[in-house]
Formats: structure tokens, sequence, C-alpha cells
């Protein structure tokens, strides 16, 4: 089953490689080759609440211009490493990521929450019900408590998702 995000911690080594990629195959590859590997600092699995966590840090939009810096690059911000429409491939410098996680500590949850009941469930994709935003806001913690953890360290960050 596709859509499942999750984000990679990545020393400075390690963002080099990625960097370095020349076309989408070699992204993929090194990807891959840091999960097998374990060559990644760190890591946190969003399954699929990486869409409804965008929108709701986004005023509801998916895209990777809607809202604003920092919170619009939590998932879907950065540079883009992968070119095709398989993948989601973004790379958050350290820099980025340290702005990251100072914004999601200051994240309002009952605004986010608003924001959840606010979506258009055809437009989501996805039942819009307590179920949901308990996912979200499950997702939403690990993410930031992540994000902590790589800018404590000055990690890059990395989200991948398939599609």
């Amino acid at each position: 089953m596709g859509c499942r995000g999750y984000f990679l911690a990545l020393d400075e080594r390690c963002a080099e490689r990625l960097l370095a990629c020349d076309d989408d195959d070699a992204v993929m590859d090194v990807v891959e080759e840091f999960d097998i590997n374990g060559d990644m600092s760190d890591e946190c699995e969003v399954d699929k609440a990486w869409d409804g966590i965008h929108r709701c840090l986004t005023e509801g939009g998916l895209g990777r211009e809607d809202g604003a810096f920092p919170l619009n690059a939590v998932i879907l911000g950065g540079r883009r490493l992968y070119r095709g429409d398989r993948y989601i491939v973004c790379l958050n410098t350290p820099d980025a990521v340290r702005e990251i996680a100072a914004a999601l500590d200051d994240v309002d949850l009952s605004r986010f929450a608003a924001l959840y009941w606010s979506l258009d469930a055809g437009e989501y994709g996805a039942y819009i019900d307590q179920h949901g935003l308990t996912y979200l806001l499950d997702h939403l913690k690990e993410t930031s408590a992540f994000y902590q953890r790589a800018a404590a360290a000055g990690h890059a960050t990395v989200f991948v998702v398939d599609h």
C-alpha cells in the first residue's frame, strides 16, 4: 500500500551523498541504501498522516507553496530531490530544520484541530472524524520530536513518500 511517508535525519556526509545524486534513480538508490544499512542518524514514520499534517499546517492546502515557512516546510519543504511523479523526496538543510523545530514547538493545537475539521473530505480523500484527528495529532507529536532531535544534532532531514 503506497503513500506511507517517513523522515530520515542525515548527518553532513549522508546529506552530501544524497545531494550529489544526478537523477531520480540515483536518489532512490541512496535513500534505499540508507534504509537498508541504517546510515541515517534518526528516522520517523508518519504513515499516511503526512498528507493531513501538511494540510493542517498550511491552511488546508497540499501544495509545496501553500502556507508559510517554516510550517509549510515540515513535510513538503526544502529542496525537491526527486523530479518524477512516483516519489516525493524533499531535503531540509540543518538551518531550515532548526527553524522548523522551533515552529513545531509553537504549533497551536486548537488551531491545528480547527483546520482539520474544516478540511474538505472529498479533496482530502479520507473521513474527517475524531479518530482521524487523533491519528494526525499522534503523528504530529512524533514528527515534532523527530525535528527537535534533528535540530539538536545539527542534521538535515529528508521526507520520502511513494505515491
